[in-house]
């Protein structure tokens, strides 16, 4: 391999499940941190059912973002009603203050290691325009070569293209080059379709089924 390239959200950089925790508790609403991020799991397994159902991905990320976010909390066993004023009290926070900004568990080392092989690592997401700024606040901005955000190159996984940018730019093969996320519709098919080697972070197992490489963390990678 020649490089890595992985996704931001839910990869490198996970949802502040107790912030949102918090916030639920604030409305007379007791739910763990651990409960949303297994009912994440869970919203990426119906995204990929209903990309299935329908030949592909065809909203945005923006488009699809509430109702991913109403299936992770009612998921963690949130009322449906309860979720939908959640959702948008989180929709309205995220606007201003991207949630999604803790640190993956090992983030941080598997990049420093990965660089320190001879391997170049890089980000492709869909994202806001934003993305560089929360990596740069996490201090996982000086381990990538490179950072391509949706927002700004105009075109979003799983299409090919933001992937053969990337590829491009840092001058690598697809066929030596992986690519880590943490949702098979959107980052195993699409960097499938540019030809990079696809992996996805799968912690809860809930992947086991795939016809891709899975690994339960970040530093499993450097194994």
């Amino acid at each position: 391999m020649e490089a890595v390239l992985f996704d931001v959200g839910g990869t490198l950089v996970e949802l502040d499940y107790a912030f949102i925790a918090g916030r639920a508790r604030e409305r007379g609403i007791e739910v763990q941190p651990e409960a949303l991020r297994r009912g994440e799991a869970a919203a990426r397994r119906h995204l990929d059912g209903v990309a299935h159902s329908r030949g592909g991905v065809h909203e945005t990320d923006a488009q699809r973002r509430a109702g991913y976010l109403g299936r992770m909390m009612a998921a963690a066993g949130i009322p449906a009603a309860a979720c939908v004023l959640l959702v948008e009290e989180v929709e309205a926070i995220h606007a201003s203050a991207n949630l999604w900004r803790v640190e993956v568990r090992g983030a941080r080392r598997t990049l420093a290691a990965l660089r320190a092989r001879g391997l170049q690592t890089a980000v492709v997401s869909n994202a806001d325009g934003r993305v560089e700024a929360i990596l740069a606040e996490l201090g996982l901005a000086p381990h990538l070569s490179l950072v391509l955000d949706s927002h700004r190159e105009g075109v979003e996984k799983p299409d090919p293209e933001i992937f053969l940018r990337a590829l491009r730019r840092l001058g690598v093969a697809a066929s030596r080059t992986a690519y880590v996320g943490d949702i098979y519709s959107i980052d195993a098919v699409g960097a499938r379709a540019a030809g990079l080697v696809p992996i996805l972070l799968d912690p809860a197992g809930s992947y086991a089924d795939v016809d891709c490489a899975t690994v339960a963390s970040l530093e499993t990678l450097l194994g």
